[in-house]
């Protein structure tokens, strides 16, 4: 059975507060005991005085009605005055009012008592003036004595009381929440881009609202990337596949006896084997980094040492592509000098190869507050508007129909922007006038 949340913390609630006013009962109750103790020491007091003033002067005692004295000799133990022949000879009190209790001092009851008593040096002997109060026939002492019992018998209408009340603050509180949590039950992965209920009221639990709807679309753009990406491998590899099932079919038909088709044949093969093997490679490579298997080792980069570097690797793979460096000084950064060098190689890579293989690279650098700005630039075709949002994007070529004739497995530049993720870089695409394609790196110093 489900437990609910509003009863357990209404529980807490109703036990808090009826605690809380216990203890503020039990506190009051000790004031205000305190005050009539020493409202009744105060009384006593100013009878006792009144008294040994009229019994030492022989005048008539006069006190209120419900306090009785005695007074009597310390030596010889006689009586000088009294109002109650029963009250026992009571000893000084030391100037505080104390209690006197025996039990079964009179025939039908018990002596309980509230007294002061002072000692007087008259003539030759000591004297002692006692006032009391009969706790049994006051009040103030009757009231107090019944209170605790009153208070225990008002907590449990208290406890009752606040339960009911706080079960229905505290479901009316969560009231939204329950909204929340029946929303997100009905969430799915198809339909992640539902938006769970907002009140209005702009407080935290708008703000958990806010919070999950925020998470919910990133995690439904994951699954949408991660759905369009088994798409477009599915996509990828296929082609491949099929070239080389068509081709082992064609060569169990008649092919095998032709040796042109057949170096043909297997020629095709092996390339889309290639072809494979580098799509299959560079997501290997991808899975890597973002899991964070490969890590950058940090060392000196000399960037113009490293353009030069690339211009040489390409001047055997594209004599007809010329290189032009410019750096801004002495352009020195902390970074991994083979991940830089990994991600130039694609960006000229992808210059050489929608330009045909002529064109003109430009690799400039320059510092700035931020690092270092590397910046690759060609004077080829440059790159479609619409194109453009998603040029770093797996598998996406630019032309149309998202074929493969531009080459390549469409993962080199999905490939750059991850390896700048890596070294903490920033990478942008854009176009430079008149024509050509331009890429910005901002590397960080670590």
């Amino acid at each position: 059975m489900r437990k609910s949340f509003a009863v357990r913390l209404s529980l807490r609630f109703m036990f808090i507060l009826t605690t809380s006013v216990l203890l503020l009962s039990i506190g009051f109750l000790l004031f205000v005991r305190s005050l009539v103790k020493a409202t009744q020491t105060n009384q006593l007091k100013s009878a006792e005085k009144a008294v040994f003033v009229n019994i030492v002067n022989r005048k008539p005692v006069d006190i209120p009605y419900y306090m009785t004295y005695i007074v009597y000799d310390t030596k010889s133990e006689s009586l000088l005055g009294t109002n109650d022949p029963f009250l026992p000879l009571l000893k000084p009190s030391e100037g505080k009012a104390l209690r006197y209790y025996e039990k079964d001092f009179f025939f039908d009851g018990d002596l309980d008592i509230l007294y002061y008593a002072e000692s007087h040096y008259v003539g030759n002997s000591w004297i002692v003036c006692a006032v009391a109060l009969n706790i049994e026939n006051d009040s103030f002492s009757i009231i107090i004595s019944k209170l605790p019992l009153a208070l225990l018998l008002m907590a449990i209408p208290v406890l009752i009381l606040s339960f009911f009340v706080s079960l229905f603050i505290t479901k009316n509180t969560i009231k939204p929440v329950v909204k929340i949590t029946r929303s997100a039950q009905t969430l799915t992965t198809e339909n992640l881009d539902g938006q769970l209920p907002l009140s209005g009221r702009d407080d935290e639990i708008d703000e958990l609202s806010r919070t999950f709807n925020e998470l919910f679309l990133r995690i439904k753009a994951d699954f949408d990337r991660e759905r369009q990406f088994s798409s477009d491998v599915s996509h990828e590899l296929n082609t491949p596949l099929t070239v080389i099932s068509g081709q082992a079919n064609l060569l169990l038909r008649w092919g095998k006896d032709n040796p042109e088709q057949l170096e043909k044949s297997l020629n095709a093969i092996k390339d889309e084997s290639k072809s494979m093997h580098a799509i299959i490679e560079n997501l290997l490579q991808i899975s890597r980094i973002e899991s964070g298997r490969i890590k950058p080792v940090v060392s000196r980069v000399d960037i113009k040492e490293l353009y030069n570097r690339v211009a040489d690797e390409f001047a055997s793979v594209a004599p007809d592509a010329g290189f032009e460096i410019d750096c801004d000084g002495d352009c020195i950064v902390e970074s991994d000098p083979e991940m830089l060098h990994q991600i130039l190689t694609i960006l000229v890579s992808n210059s050489v190869k929608f330009s045909d293989g002529k064109c003109t690279v430009s690799l400039q650098s320059g510092t700035n507050e931020e690092g270092v700005l590397l910046r690759v630039s060609d004077d080829g075709p440059g790159i479609a508007k619409k194109t453009l949002p998603h040029i770093f994007e797996r598998f996406y070529r630019g032309d149309e129909a998202h074929t493969r004739s531009a080459g390549g497995s469409g993962l080199g530049l999905s490939i750059a922007k991850t390896l700048c993720s890596a070294l903490g870089a920033q990478i942008t695409a854009g176009n430079v006038k008149p024509h050509g394609a331009v890429f910005e790196i901002q590397v960080p110093q670590i």
